[in-house]
């Protein structure tokens, strides 16, 4: 079997037993391709060694300039890869294990303060407000107030959410699950969304998706994404208006206040605490701009 067939069974593999998303599947396939295009199609297994490994990773750096960022990503989709082979007894040892990333820039991420997420910021809904208007706010409770992603928003089925014990359990990335506190303030948005999507003919059903449009199937991530964005430039926000940036706020914010980092991690669904770091961080760059401002001898 040529390296391209073992490619394409491991990126089934992928879809059908780890149940990655369709985007990181997507990803994956990218990276390989363009490993496989280098080593040559129809090239035996036998290409993919350690020492093509490290071609690659050289070629992408000094011929192609890609950013350390870039290569990670596609080194990691090669390590996933060799850690397939093995786990399969198809080889040995990973010929990617021993290849070490490189070092990406650190960057501190972008976030609202908390005045901007205040209540006052966003008051009640009238009672006359729109189907896209509430279903907005929803989000909003569920990414600023739980920390979920809006691909886990997206897949959110009604019959995950617990709305009396105020949790929801979260089927995240790996098909990992998670149980995640929510805001009152969800609950009050659930009760008024429901009511519109009775309105409207889309009657929630427990096992239904929570976002669902009009052909019965989940909102797509760019209708979502663009609620959010909405919502926030309608607030007067001036940077980059993502649902990601109201997840690093819900992060962000819960530090400040003195939440436990490892708590912060479990809520987010890192699976490393060194992805859950970078918040830290940023209230310790905060610290200093704040010293540097305020002490006579900063």
């Amino acid at each position: 079997m040529d390296l391209q067939n073992h490619i394409s069974i491991f990126l089934t593999y992928l879809e059908t037993q780890r149940r990655f998303s369709p985007k990181t599947i997507d990803t994956y396939r990218k990276s390989l391709d363009k490993f496989l295009g280098m080593v040559g199609e129809g090239a035996l297994l036998e290409s993919f060694s350690e020492m093509q490994v490290k071609t690659f990773v050289w070629n992408l750096k000094m011929q192609q300039k890609l950013a350390p960022t870039s290569i990670c990503e596609h080194l990691a989709a090669l390590k996933s890869f060799g850690k397939y082979l093995v786990r399969s007894s198809i080889l040995e040892t990973n010929p990617a294990g021993n290849i070490p990333m490189p070092k990406r820039p650190k960057r501190l991420v972008s976030f609202l303060s908390q005045k901007d997420l205040s209540e006052e910021k966003f008051p009640d809904l009238p009672a006359d407000a729109t189907l896209p208007q509430v279903r907005a706010r929803v989000l909003l409770e569920l990414i600023y107030g739980s920390g979920l992603r809006i691909s886990e928003c997206q897949s959110l089925t009604w019959d995950r959410l617990r709305e009396k014990e105020r949790l929801v359990r979260v089927l995240g990335k790996g098909n990992k699950e998670r149980i995640v506190p929510i805001t009152d303030a969800l609950v009050e948005k659930l009760g008024l969304f429901k009511a519109k999507l009775t309105e409207a003919g889309h009657m929630p059903t427990t096992t239904g998706y929570v976002f669902l449009s009009e052909e019965g199937k989940p909102y797509g991530i760019r209708t979502l994404r663009n609620d959010i964005q909405n919502l926030l430039r309608e607030i007067g926000w001036e940077g980059k208006a993502s649902p990601h940036v109201l997840r690093h706020s819900f992060a962000t914010h819960l530090l400040e206040n003195g939440a436990e980092i490892m708590s912060v991690k479990e809520m987010l669904g890192h699976s490393s605490i060194s992805t859950t770091q970078i918040y830290t961080h940023v209230n310790a760059e905060r610290l200093k701009q704040a010293f540097k401002k305020t002490h006579p001898r900063a």
